[in-house]
Order: structure tokens, then sequence, then C-alpha cells
């Protein structure tokens, strides 16, 4: 029977098989004739005997079968979800381990996973649990655990199945599937590689970086409940390292619970904090990811991380000035009230020295950038215009004030006023103090009165004194001696 049917002659014994024709194939087979497809026919007639889920066609043609094929049938059979196929197949030697493990887990029927199991399939190559986790097979769960008890000399490289699956849940965020392996046992700590990431090889150490852990993967999504259940321990874990994930995509809640627990912002070599770098870089995401400019709105949940990372003392300290270069570039893609935003957060909190901000907004292409947010920076304490420009900008602001008092006050009228009556009588008719009145005629160059002016001017207009009237001697005399004889008691002066 190892000769090849022709084209027609296939076509016939598949047309009889799909019929149910029994008793025909009996006798095709007592004849002696071959089972062999054509070459240009894929299927073979055992595939579709079992399609048709025809028990006794099945038992009848598999004894005839080639071994590839009746492992090829069990594989239909499997997908099929058909434990008595299966169970025939075997039985007529198909064998267990031809078919993955995980396409036994994948049919979701847990009397076919008992049934691989108890005919020893193999549970580690292709890591069979770990794409029966991800295709969120819960009926794969009881038997995994069955497996660590049964074969505990296995219980390494199927724990490594069970954390790789919870490193992707983690990173999807998907809270019942993280809660379901934690239950079955996984560690959200064990490093590894992500689900569908392959390495390609190298040394050690560029293995070990490309690794990670199911708390890593939790915080670069937005779900605070996920990591919460993997409940990360300050005894335990690098926070830091975790608030330095959590800043990659700006996960503001996560941020904001990782500092509350202790992580710490600043562990750079510099003292300054990898988060806040990493939240910076985030500030044009949304930029080059939509195409479009960088806004106040677009950008909000960057700066509420950024806020929530220098309220907790995290300070902003490029490593060198491709660093500095490359906030610049993202900056000058946005609107210049972004950047007022960000210095006036740094500003507030002391998350940046003074040298720091003024190398920031250094370059002319920045101030030029910064320029109709000129008084908003004033106000911060930031001037950014030259020498030159400052004294442009004074004389301007002299001559405007000089044009607009001129307008006000008459110059030979105020020059009159102030020399004929004192600055507070004339200062009283502008609605001015003395003060007020002094400023203005420096400012339109009007000479006023010295000190001691009016005083000396009061002086002449009150002229000399009046001569002291001369006094009758006799008069003297009598009131001298009534004086005299009153204090002694003596009357006789003459």
């Amino acid at each position: 029977m190892s000769q090849i049917l022709t084209r027609e002659e296939s076509q016939e014994l598949i047309k009889l098989c799909k019929n149910g024709r029994l008793y025909e194939i009996r006798d095709w087979i007592s004849a002696g004739k071959s089972l062999r497809m054509a070459p240009e026919i894929t299927k073979t007639i055992l595939s579709v005997a079992i399609k048709t889920g025809f028990h006794s066609l099945v038992e009848m043609i598999a004894p005839h079968e080639t071994q590839e094929a009746k492992n090829q049938g069990l594989a239909d059979a499997v997908s099929q979800k058909r434990l008595d196929l299966v169970e025939l197949l075997v039985a007529c030697g198909a064998e267990v381990k031809a078919v993955p493990f995980s396409d036994a887990l994948l049919c979701w029927e847990p009397r076919i996973i008992r049934f691989f199991l108890d005919n020893g399939a193999d549970v580690i190559t292709g890591s069979p649990f770990t794409l029966a986790f991800e295709a969120r097979v819960r009926t794969a769960l009881r038997p995994f655990l069955e497996c660590k008890q049964r074969y505990p000399e296995l219980t390494t490289e199927l724990q490594e199945q069970a954390d790789c699956a919870l490193r992707k849940f983690a990173y999807d965020g998907d809270l019942k599937w993280v809660s379901l392996l934690m239950w079955a046992g996984a560690d959200p700590r064990s490093r590894g590689p992500k689900l569908g990431d392959e390495y390609d090889g190298g040394a050690d150490e560029e293995i070990d970086e490309d690794y990670t852990t199911a708390l890593k993967e939790a915080c670069y999504q937005e779900s605070l409940v996920v990591l919460k259940r993997l409940k990360p321990d300050p005894e335990r874990d690098n926070l830091t390292e975790l608030l330095n994930c959590a800043s990659f995509f700006a996960c503001k809640e996560i941020i904001k619970y990782l500092l509350e627990i202790g992580a710490k912002p600043n562990d750079k070599p510099n003292g300054a904090s990898m988060a806040m770098d990493r939240c910076l870089s985030h500030l044009d995401f949304e930029a080059i990811l939509y195409r479009q400019r960088i806004t106040r709105w677009g950008v909000r949940r960057t700066m509420e991380c950024l806020e929530e990372l220098v309220k907790h003392g995290a300070i902003w300290r490029p490593d060198d000035s491709w660093r500095m270069s490359t906030v610049r570039r993202t900056l000058y893609r946005a609107d210049p009230e972004v950047t007022v935003d960000l210095l006036m957060l740094f500003i507030k909190h002391r998350s940046c020295s003074e040298e720091t901000l003024c190398e920031l907004v250094r370059p002319p292409k920045m101030r030029q950038h910064l320029k109709p947010c000129e008084k908003n920076l004033l106000r911060l304490g930031l001037d950014l215009r030259s020498a030159r420009e400052k004294a442009e900008k004074a004389r301007i602001e002299a001559a405007r004030q000089a044009y607009v008092l001129l307008n006000r006050y008459n110059r030979e009228q105020l020059y009159e006023e102030v020399w004929s009556e004192s600055t507070q009588k004339v200062a009283k008719k502008y609605g001015l103090s003395d003060v007020g009145l002094a400023k203005v005629c420096k400012k339109l160059n009007v000479p006023r009165p010295g000190v001691g002016h009016w005083a000396k001017k009061a002086a002449e207009a009150y002229g000399k004194a009046s001569p002291v009237a001369p006094i009758v001697e006799s008069i003297l005399r009598k009131e001298t001696k009534r004086l005299f004889g009153a204090a002694t008691g003596n009357c006789d002066i003459k």
C-alpha cells in the first residue's frame, strides 16, 4: 500500500470518505489499494476521516496509515476536541509527544489535557503553559499546579513559564490574570524575558539587561491596582528603579504611589533624578505620535508627573550638553507657554540651579522662542534681554515718560509756580505730594528752590526789628526804689 494514488483516484477516495461509505473504503483497503494521496493534495485520507467525525471510519483507516499521518491525525483530533479519537489514534500508534502540549492546552478540554499528561506529554519544550496563559486558558491553571507537584525536578522550568506570563499580563494591566497567576504561584520579582521576546545570543551582561520583572512591567502601564496587587515592598524592591520605569510613560498615579512608599527620586551619580530626565523626554511623545505642535493640554500628564517629582525633592541636572540640547529641541517644538510653565515649576520648588536655568535659556534661538512670554519671565526673575536691549528699553521708557509729562505739565508755568510758592502749595494744585512734584520737576528738568530758600525769603519780607523805645529816668528810679525797699524793708532811699 506504499503506491501513491493518482489525482483522480485520490479525489475518488476522498469523496467516499466524506460521504461515509464505510464498506466501499473497506473493500478499497481489502483490494490492496494505496491510501497515499497524490502529491498535489496536501491532506491525508485520515485527516478527512477525522474531520467527518466518523469513529468507525477512523478506526478502519488509522492502522493502514503512516506514522506521520497518524501524528497529524492526532493533532486534528485534538483541535476538534474529540477525546475518543485521540485515544483511538494513540492506541493505533500515534505519538503523544509529536503533538505540542500547548495544542492540548489551547483546546480548553480538561479531559484531553489530562490524557496528554498521563501519557507523558512534554510540558517544557515550547513553554506550553506560557502560551496557554497568554491565550487566557483558565483550564490550564490546575494542570499547571498538578505538574509542579508531580514533577518536582521540573519546578524551576515550570515556574519560569508562569513568571513569563505574569510579566506579560502586568504590562497589559490585566488585573484578573495577574491575580490568577499570583494565586498559581508566579513570582513578580523573578527576572526573565518578556513573552514573545527571543534572545539571539551575546554576553551574559547583555542578557541581564534585556530581562525584566513583573513589577517593572507593571510600572509601564497606568493601572495602579495592578501594581498594588503585586505588592511592592520597600525592604525587598528597588523602588527608585520602579519609579524610573513609571516615569518613562508619565504614569502619574504610579509615580505618586511609589514616592509615597519611599522611592528616592535622585539616583544619578551627579545627585539628580533619572525620573526627571525620563519625564522630560516624554514631553514630545504625543507630538511625535500625532505629528502636531506641543501644547499645554498635550503635556498636562507629563507636567503633573514632574510636579509630583519636584514636590518630593527631585533635582534636574543634565549629564552633559547633549542632554541639555535634547531638552531644548523638545521645547522648540512646544508653545512658549509650555517652557514658561516648566521654568516656573523649577523655580518654585528650587529643583534646578540658577546656572542650569541660565544655560537652558542661553541660546539666541531659545530667547527668540520665549519672546512672546518676556513679561512672564521677568516676573520669575529671568531677564532674557541683552545689555544693549536693556539700554534701548530704558531709553525708550524714559522718552515715553517725558512725552507723557510734557503733555500733562507746562514747563514754563511749573517753573514760575515752584519759584513763587512753596512746594507743598504747588503740589496741592496738581494733586500730588511734595515728593511726587519733585520727581516731576526732575524728569522735566525744571530747577527747584534749594533747602532754606523759603525761610530766607520769609525773613526778608519781615524786615529789620524796630528799635527799643526810650524809658523816662524818673520812672525808672521810682520803680527801682520800690522794688528794693520791698525786698529790704528800708524805705529811706532817696
